[in-house]
């Protein structure tokens, strides 16, 4: 063939290709659910890449750009055409450790290429609670992300419910018509949203964070969000982002039993994990905690005392928190390690384990464990003395290097067999399926900070607990109690997920409340939650929840009025004897004790105080 016909043929080549790819721009690629409730589709509008979320038909995110800036390119423009690469369906379960004990992770989705100067793919999944994408880009080399722009663009007349601390997640949660909130507004994921018209809610977060920053989100001028890196990102040839996450549902019960953020998240490695979150010295557990107590001193013989409160109680763990390392006898020639070989080898002999607080970076003349030779020799020294668990703090970031620290030290952890709290943090993003030795994390305005707590409570589980466990150190019967009654404290036990359950209260408050039982007995972990039709954010959580065969109920009162509602107990199969804690109508620091049979066929009426609580535990009758 001559050199004019081979011009000739490619010629027509590239017109074709542009002719077919001209054609492909104007068909979007869309992915439903299984249930076909939820539709996303990706499309090109004036070259630019975008999606839409739909549910039921109704909007929930509109048209939004999907767009980073990558080495001074923006690789969501310029489009010259998408389509959808490969068709894909997973049905599956695996086992968890949540809101509930089995995951689903069911979804249709698939790749969509786009072409452009610099093409990439984007992921997706569409899930019948929610949708999650990500972007895959070739770099062919080392690549710089500067910004991530996707957007989500909100139905007007939303209300959403954020925190604008995207640093330690430790702001107080305001209610904002999305109308009226003003651009530039910072917002630490997750994010919940009331659709308009009691169409629905959704909740946008992030999933699968190993080796990026963190996404916060910052309010646009579109009634939306767009995404915030917690700082710039470097990567080596081919990327993966994060999963951009929105969970969608009917109900508050669909958003908090929402499996999505652990679907994308890496599995756990069996080596490290050999029965998984049942692996012999992963062991959930509640904890006493002298930070908050009366007698808070953190000396050797005042944290013997807690394990003696702690073995008093049946409770697993004491925590021993910052102080410990400037630990000394000089006259006996001992140092920090010695003198914590003997308050392990002390509480051991009564039952409890320890765990011990330390910082992450230098800190007040102690090193920190930012070094990985130094943070090894650490975690050996620990392993060594037979502690259980490390609560390690002060992060207050999501940049890169923070993110890959914590996937460094949870794989250390687990080489010495340790568990860890992180603490000062960011939002969790489904580390503890890819590291069961996560037990929990801050990234919460938890009991360390001051009451009000009503309004803040009945929150919390529709927004910062939609993306895990965290270390609310709850309950206070203390200074710290608030406005709130005893009840709605030990629901707060029941209703805030951490399979390390730190409490804030002085543990002599608790042998000495006659409340005592019932917070003896709730469980850390839970194989089965129910958010009850009555609950309404900020104003009304309440949760059934079931451990084995016995079921808890826990009411809290968001608002400053009495509240009286009905409860069915349909999701009881067979005879029950029901324990309850009340308020006492005349006192909040007070709470009356109840003993009734029921069943399935039941109902029981709760009447709350003003910022009170209610909380039940249901054993089977045989």
């Amino acid at each position: 063939m001559s050199f004019k016909a081979i011009k000739y043929l490619m010629m027509i080549t590239v017109l074709l290709v542009v002719f077919l790819f001209s054609k492909a721009q104007t068909a979007p690629v869309i992915f439903s659910s299984p249930d076909g409730n939820i539709s996303f589709t990706i499309a090109v509008q004036n070259s630019k890449l975008m999606y839409a979320v739909d549910y039921n038909k109704i909007p929930v995110i509109n048209m939004s750009a999907m767009n980073m800036v990558v080495s001074g390119n923006r690789f969501g423009e310029n489009i010259v055409a998408i389509g959808k690469i490969n068709d894909e369906k997973v049905n599956e379960t695996y086992a968890y450790r949540a809101v509930h004990n089995k995951a689903v992770n069911k979804y249709n989705g698939g790749k969509v290429f786009t072409r452009n100067i610099f093409p990439f793919v984007i992921e997706a999944r569409v899930y019948n609670d929610g949708i999650a994408f990500r972007y895959v880009l070739n770099t062919k080399g080392a690549a710089h992300v500067e910004k991530d722009l996707t957007e989500f663009n909100l139905p007007a007349g939303s209300i959403v419910w954020s925190q604008s601390n995207v640093k330690n997640y430790e702001g107080r949660y305001t209610k904002k018509l999305i109308d009226t909130i003003k651009h530039g507004e910072s917002a630490g994921p997750p994010v919940t949203v009331e659709l308009p018209k009691n169409a629905g809610y959704a909740a946008i977060t992030e999933g699968g964070l190993t080796d990026f920053a963190g996404m916060s989100l910052v309010a646009n001028a579109e009634k939306g969000f767009v995404a915030n890196l917690s700082g710039e990102v470097n990567k080596l040839a081919q990327m993966e982002t994060p999963w951009r996450i929105i969970e969608i549902g009917k109900d508050l019960n669909s958003l908090v039993n929402c499996d999505i953020i652990a679907n994308v998240s890496p599995a756990y490695d069996k080596k490290l994990f050999p029965k998984g979150y049942n692996t012999d010295w992963i062991k959930p557990g509640r904890s006493v905690w002298s930070w908050l107590a009366n007698t808070r001193s953190v000396t050797l013989e005042n944290m013997k005392h807690f394990s003696d409160l702690a073995a008093a109680l049946g409770f697993e763990y004491n925590l021993v928190d910052e102080g410990w390392s400037n630990w000394k006898d000089s006259i006996n020639h001992r140092d920090q390690w010695d003198m914590m070989k003997e308050l392990v080898d002390y509480s051991s002999a009564e039952g409890v384990k320890i765990w011990v607080w330390k910082a992450y970076p230098d800190r007040k003349g102690i090193p920190g464990i930012k070094n990985a030779a130094k943070r090894k020799e650490f975690f050996k020294k620990c392993k060594d003395l037979g502690i259980a668990g490390l609560k390690i703090d002060f992060f207050d970031s999501e940049a890169q290097d923070i993110i890959q620290f914590y996937q460094a030290a949870l794989r250390d952890a687990a080489e010495y067999h340790l568990m860890i709290d992180f603490h000062g943090a960011n939002k969790p993003t489904g580390e503890s399926r890819t590291w069961p030795n996560e037990m929990t994390r801050e990234a919460v305005r938890g009991l360390e900070n001051r009451p009000p707590w009503a309004f803040t409570n009945t929150i919390l589980p529709f927004t910062r607990y939609l993306a895990g466990p965290a270390d609310f150190t709850p309950v206070h019967f203390g200074e710290r109690m608030g406005e709130v009654s005893w009840a709605h404290h030990v629901a707060s036990m029941i209703v805030f997920t951490s399979p390390f359950l730190c409490v804030g209260v002085d543990p002599q408050s608790i042998l000495d409340n006659p409340c005592k039982e019932m917070i003896q007995s709730i469980p850390t972990t839970w194989d089965e939650t129910i958010v009850l039709p009555q609950s309404k954010i900020g104003e009304l959580v309440l949760f059934a929840r079931r451990k084995g065969t016995t079921w808890f109920i826990a009411a809290m009162n968001g608002i400053n009025e009495t509240k009286i509602i009905s409860v069915d107990l349909s999701f009881l199969i067979g005879k029950y004897m029901l324990s309850s804690i009340k308020d006492d109508n005349n006192k909040q620091a007070n709470a009356l004790l109840e003993k009734t049979k029921v069943s399935g066929n039941s109902k029981i009426t709760i009447v709350l105080n003003a910022a009170g609580g209610y909380a039940g535990r249901f054993e089977k009758i045989k």
